[in-house]
C-alpha cells in the first residue's frame, strides 16, 4: 500500500511539472500568482491513477479556459490577450468571437467588439442576445441608424423579447427621436414605466422641462402614484439646488 502511495504523489508531481510550462505559455498574468486561474485543469482525485489516463489539455485549451477564469473575476484586458493567444495557436480551430466580442466591448474598443458581434451574428442569426448586444455596442460606438436598423430586425423576428425592444427604445433615444423611444418603452414596459424611464433619461441629459412632464404623466396612475411622488420630490429638490 505505502508503494502504491509513493507511486502516486509521484505521479502527481510528474503531472504538475507537465503542467507548469503550459502555464508559463499563456502567462501574461501579473496580477495574480497565487489564485486559482488554473483550477480547471488542477488534481482533484485522492491517486494520479485517473489523471495519468486522461490526455493533457493543449496550451489553446489551457488558455482559454484560463481566460474564462480571468473573465469572471473581472479582468478583461487579461482575458482579451489569452483568447487572442489562443487564436494565434490555432487560427483554424473554432472561433471564438463570442468571449471576445463582450470583452472588447467592456473596455471599449468598439470596433473590433463590432466586428466580432457582426460575425456572430451572420454565424447564428436567430440569437436575440447576440443581437441586442450587437445593436447595444453599435449605439455606445455612436453609430445610431445601424444600430436602429440591427436592433430593428431583431424585434421583427422577436417581438416579444423585451430586451430587443427596450435596446430599441435606448437607441431612438440616443439619436434624438424621443418620440419613437416613448413608442418602443410603452411597447416594451407600459406607458407609466416609459414615463418613468423617459424622465431619468431627461434628467440625466438636462432636460429639465421635458422629465418635468413625463413625472406628471405617470403621476396619472394611482398604482404608480407613490412612486412618481418620491421622483418628482426628488426632482424638484435638486433643480431649486441648482
Amino acid at each position: 500500500m505505502m508503494h502504491l502511495c509513493r507511486i502516486a504523489r509521484r505521479r502527481n508531481r510528474i503531472l504538475l511539472l507537465m503542467l507548469l510550462p503550459l502555464a508559463i505559455g499563456c502567462n501574461s498574468i501579473e496580477k495574480d500568482h497565487q489564485s486559482d486561474f488554473l483550477k480547471p485543469f488542477a488534481s482533484t482525485e485522492s491517486t494520479g491513477t485517473r489523471a495519468a489516463s486522461q490526455p493533457m489539455p493543449s496550451e489553446r485549451a489551457l488558455c482559454i479556459e484560463t481566460a474564462k477564469t480571468v473573465a469572471q473575476k473581472g479582468h478583461a484586458e487579461e482575458a482579451l490577450k489569452l483568447f487572442e493567444r489562443a487564436e494565434e495557436l490555432d487560427p483554424t480551430a473554432m472561433s471564438l468571437d463570442a468571449d471576445l466580442a463582450p470583452l472588447y466591448a467592456e473596455v471599449r474598443d468598439h470596433d473590433s467588439a463590432i466586428e466580432r458581434y457582426k460575425l456572430c451574428v451572420q454565424r447564428m442569426p436567430d440569437d436575440a442576445e447576440l443581437i441586442n448586444n450587437y445593436a447595444w455596442t453599435l449605439m455606445e460606438a455612436g453609430r445610431f441608424e445601424q444600430a436602429i436598423a440591427e436592433a430593428s430586425s431583431g424585434v421583427q423576428k422577436f417581438p416579444e423579447d423585451t430586451r430587443l425592444r427596450s435596446t430599441l427604445a435606448m437607441v431612438h433615444y440616443r439619436n434624438g427621436d424621443h418620440a419613437k423611444s416613448f413608442q418602443h418603452w410603452e411597447l416594451a414596459i407600459g406607458k407609466t414605466a416609459a414615463h418613468h424611464n423617459l424622465a431619468l433619461l431627461d434628467i440625466d441629459a438636462g432636460n429639465v422641462d421635458s422629465a418635468r412632464e413625463h413625472l406628471r404623466q405617470a403621476k396619472q396612475d394611482p398604482e404608480l402614484d407613490s412612486r412618481a411622488n418620491v421622483m418628482m420630490a426628488a426632482f424638484e429638490t435638486s433643480s431649486q439646488k441648482h
